[in-house]
């Protein structure tokens, strides 16, 4: 070859490309089949599903048969693991859990290897989502309906709690109560769900709830507040008189089928000391104020009432009660009990004995309204209402009771 200029340019280019050659690249002569070169398949429909300080790595396995193995770098390639191929279906899904990872988002790097350990080219599955303890700090149990958290079924004993709707992202609440025998119970309150029942709940405990959540909606683990939350003190404190009294005036309505001012009053019972008017018909009730109970002497100014009685008995649930008994007009002398009484009859006038709460009235100290107090620990029948004695030319009259929890 003659040697002139352009000649020695070709051979220092040559001389530079065969020096340019190294270890590193020879290694890739392995993957030339037939003068092309071969690189395993990759898997397809990659992915990952969230976890707490892991992730799983998701993905369609590759069709390549040769195809024993998968290898995973992370962490700038400083840590990796192998998978097995145990599939070549496309159809199949590979799941693989990375664990032990700090919190943070990482990216990942996946080559196929085959059964002579050609390499394929590298598969990113980037932008992973690891979650952890600060993920956990940020979430917070369910909110209430702080309007009205809950309604009381004062008869059953039985709670319904109401919560706000959820996010998106939580899995359920579960809420820790004491019922009526002492035992602690648990009930889950599921996302798609703004109300929960607590039965037989025990009135002056204090309800906990806790709520868990996922970071998306494939994700491998849920995460739970790490504190419970009090809910708002349950009590069936109020006017609960529509649960348990029949016709509890303002006013009294009349149970008989007369016309006149005298008559009986509905839902109440009465003895027959009670009925000393229009023959001995009626008794108990007058049309006085649109409706009272009414003791009055025979006709006013005959024989008074002794130990007459109207009552009602019903069934209350465990609680501390208050009766409130309100006094319409009153004359002469007279005395009259308010009582509140265990089982289904009011005692005797001359024999009132223990009951569970009374007030002794008369001339002196009879206006206005007398409360009761009262505890049952357990269900209890009990039975309310008055037993009077009045001398002639007397009367007596109520407009109404109502009974309250405290």
């Amino acid at each position: 070859m003659k040697v002139n200029a352009k000649n020695i340019l070709w051979l220092l280019l040559l001389a530079v490309t065969i020096s340019g050659c190294s270890k590193k690249d020879l290694k890739y002569k392995d993957l030339v089949k037939g003068g092309e070169i071969y690189y395993p398949g990759v898997p397809a429909n990659t992915n990952y599903r969230a976890g707490d300080l892991r992730t799983m790595l998701v993905w369609s396995p590759s069709p390549d048969p040769n195809i024993t193995k998968y290898k995973i770098y992370w962490n700038n390639l400083q840590d990796s693991m192998i998978v097995s191929a145990t599939s070549h279906n496309p159809k199949d899904t590979v799941k693989t859990i990375i664990p032990n990872l700090r919190e943070a988002t990482y990216n990942f790097i996946v080559y196929s290897i085959d059964n002579v350990g050609h390499v394929s080219i590298p598969l990113n599955i980037n932008a992973v989502r690891v979650f952890g303890g600060v993920y956990r700090s940020g979430i917070f149990n369910r909110g209430y309906d702080a309007s009205a958290p809950y309604n009381v079924d004062v008869i059953k004993g039985n709670v319904q709690l109401k919560f706000n709707a959820p996010d998106s992202v939580n899995v359920k609440t579960v809420i820790n109560y004491i019922d009526n025998t002492g035992k602690t119970n648990s009930v889950v309150l599921r996302p798609d769900s703004n109300t929960i029942t607590l039965n037989n709940f025990k009135f002056g405990t204090n309800v906990t709830y806790q709520s868990t959540y996922m970071p998306s909606s494939t994700a491998i683990d849920t995460f739970t507040v790490s504190q419970p939350s009090t809910f708002p003190n349950i009590t069936r404190a109020g006017d609960v008189t529509r649960y348990f009294i029949k016709n509890a005036g303002y006013p009294f309505a009349r149970g008989d089928n007369g016309s006149g001012k005298w008559g009986t009053p509905k839902d109440w019972q009465y003895n027959s000391n009670v009925l000393n008017q229009n023959g001995n018909t009626a008794g108990g009730w007058s049309t006085d104020g649109g409706g009272l109970i009414h003791f009055e002497a025979k006709d006013y100014s005959g024989d008074g009432v002794n130990n007459g009685k109207v009552y009602q008995t019903f069934t209350l649930p465990p609680g501390s009660y208050a009766l409130d008994m309100e006094t319409g007009g009153y004359n002469s002398s007279f005395k009259a009990n308010e009582i509140v009484a265990i089982g289904t009859t009011l005692p005797d006038i001359d024999n009132l004995g223990n009951p569970l709460a009374i007030f002794r009235g008369d001339q002196n100290n009879m206006g206005g309204v007398h409360t009761l107090n009262f505890t049952l620990t357990q269900s209890t029948t009990v039975t309310i209402g008055w037993v009077v004695s009045t001398q002639s030319t007397t009367y007596l009259q109520f407009k109404g009771v109502k009974v309250r929890v405290l």
